[in-house]
């Protein structure tokens, strides 16, 4: 046996808070969602595999656009023509009543209802595979659904699709089918598929409990690699392989911006600072400050003055390999001087105030609306917020001397 697991297409994602730039990066920007699905559709039918499951979030919105409906139809015909079935759930992007006659899928796509259920496949060599799931009919899904999923069967392979978050046990954040690891591995299921998290991760090894992240990221907080899992069986386990696809890469790259540096030299030094590879990125330059710094060039970096000389220079060049959308100018602030036991005391504090928990409960009711439970949901943001915090700090006590 052999599928390809993936979730949260996103497709027609709007990219908001981009700044203009030239219309061929924004097409190749505007159509990567597009692209990492057609990437994965083609290795579908290369790999020659078994079925396609697809965990929620297809689209990126509830009225998504005709185009990327009609783009996923014509992507599943394709499928349909090396009869390859595909097994999708929609989650609490793309919400909807699952009725007959709202499905204008082809005949290859099978879609889950709004209430758990079970549909099975047998395969060419005989095998049964059972795979249990179910569609948001709502944004949100504060029941834990868990329960409602059958204990493994007779089957040959029990797969269950499920997009949904881990429960924080509070019921002002658990907005998304909330369930905990135990439960899921109380099932005897030989394979979850997730969905909703746009990273992608192993929960469990044995057996298998994946997150396949987005297959591509759709902004700053959804760097690295992006794609799906391809799993297989091997006598009578499973193994999965992530399989990256994303046509574009958002990174960090950190520059060093020394006392003597205009912002001539400063530009040169950024153009020749990313290496061409095969993968387009977008990338945010972090410029950390050494020393006394030249106060024009400070300011000419404060004002995205640098940023849009460095775009011209590339605009001008027409090669576009990468696209720098944003400069962080930073100042690298060291701590106030500490005891070890001052030490021990900002350690154990920072542990447990920057901690991803201690975020949301800030946050409070505000954590109710969709967009901002993802940023909170973002592992970067509490490591920032560190950093920022000790930034502070260290300015504090260097203003008193």
């Amino acid at each position: 046996m052999k599928f390809i697991h993936t979730a949260d297409l996103h497709l027609d994602s709007p990219f908001r808070g981009l700044d203009e730039m030239p219309t061929q990066i924004w097409q190749r920007v505007h159509q990567s969602t597009f692209t990492a699905f057609e990437r994965i559709v083609d290795d579908a039918i290369n790999q020659q595999v078994d079925f396609v499951l697809i965990v929620g979030d297809i689209y990126d919105r509830d009225h998504h656009s005709a185009e990327a409906e009609d783009f996923f139809i014509h992507q599943c015909r394709q499928l349909a023509k090396q009869q390859i079935p595909v097994y999708l759930s929609y989650g609490n992007h793309d919400y909807q009543p699952v009725t007959e006659q709202l499905n204008s899928l082809p005949n290859n796509v099978h879609v889950f209802g709004n209430q758990v259920e079970t549909k099975t496949l047998t395969l060419a060599d005989g095998q049964i595979v059972a795979i249990t799931g179910f569609s948001y009919g709502k944004r949100w899904l504060v029941e834990d659904q868990t329960s409602k999923f059958p204990k493994k069967g007779t089957a040959d392979w029990q797969i269950g699709m499920l997009h949904g978050a881990i429960s924080q046990n509070n019921p002002d954040q658990d907005h998304y089918a909330p369930f905990t690891l135990s439960e899921l591995l109380q099932k005897k299921y030989d394979y979850w598929a997730l969905g909703h998290i746009h990273k992608h991760q192993v929960l469990n090894e044995e057996p298998l409990v994946i997150y396949p992240g987005n297959p591509q990221g759709r902004h700053k907080n959804e760097d690295g690699h992006h794609g799906y899992y391809l799993v297989q069986s091997d006598a009578d386990k499973l193994t999965a392989e992530f399989k990256s696809v994303a046509p574009i890469e958002w990174c960090e790259i950190d520059a060093q911006l020394n006392h003597d540096q205009t912002a001539d030299s400063l530009i040169e030094m950024l153009l020749h600072k990313e290496k061409t590879e095969d993968r387009f990125k977008m990338i945010a330059f972090n410029i950390h400050l050494t020393g006394q710094v030249n106060d024009l060039t400070k300011k000419l970096l404060a004002n995205g003055t640098i940023l849009a000389r460095l775009q011209e220079r590339l605009s001008e060049k027409g090669d576009y390999q990468w696209w720098p959308y944003q400069l962080n100018l930073l100042k690298d602030t060291a701590l106030p001087k500490m005891t070890d036991l001052d030490q021990k005391y900002w350690d154990q504090s920072a542990k447990d105030v920057f901690s991803q928990a201690a975020v949301i409960d800030l946050a409070d009711k505000l954590a109710k609306y969709g967009f901002i439970a993802d940023q909170l949901a973002d592992p970067s943001l509490v490591k920032q917020l560190r950093y920022e915090a000790s930034q502070k700090l260290g300015e504090g006590d260097h203003d008193e001397n």
